[in-house]
């Protein structure tokens, strides 16, 4: 198995992961706050699902995604609450699942010069090259799991892991 087909299934296997960490929420559990200043999981996705989109185009300006970023999932926007400010669950894991089975499908079809061209001078720090930025579309939800995690417990749910 090729790098790039390791890290397309990595993204694959992290999406599964949050679909099953997310799978007994209402959208009134989405909008909990395990603290005071943490976010909730609807944020929380519409972040994941504009990050993924971000660094696919970041590195790749010719991937053209089905949908836009959306700006309700800013910073600045994190402290909200509101309900109807937001999508609800079945959108938000719609629209993460379809963008990364599309960052999936991009890495699995970069060649190994591909991957090690380097990423736009606003990723280097974190992401110096193109196969860092596919690692990373693996993780970065799985660290979101750790803030699931503690929400999931805080509502009294089964734990998973």
């Amino acid at each position: 198995m090729s790098n790039n087909e390791l890290f397309s299934k990595n993204i694959v296997q992290s999406k599964g992961m949050v679909d099953s960490f997310l799978k007994d929420f209402s959208d009134a559990d989405m909008l909990f706050r395990p603290a005071k200043t943490a976010n909730h999981a609807t944020w929380q996705m519409g972040h994941l699902t504009n990050s993924v989109r971000g660094m696919v185009t970041m590195c790749d300006p010719a991937v053209t995604f089905p949908f836009e970023d959306d700006p309700r999932f800013g910073k600045s926007k994190a402290n909200i609450d509101d309900a109807t400010f937001f999508p609800n669950k079945a959108e938000l894991l719609s629209r993460f699942d379809q963008a990364m089975d599309f960052a999936a499908a991009w890495v699995a079809k970069l060649s190994d010069a591909d991957m090690a061209r380097p990423t736009p001078e606003r990723m280097q720090q974190f992401a110096p090259t193109v196969a860092h930025v596919a690692i990373l579309l693996a993780s970065h939800p799985m660290m979101h799991l750790g803030q699931f995690s503690v929400s999931r417990r805080a509502l009294g749910k089964p734990i998973l892991m």
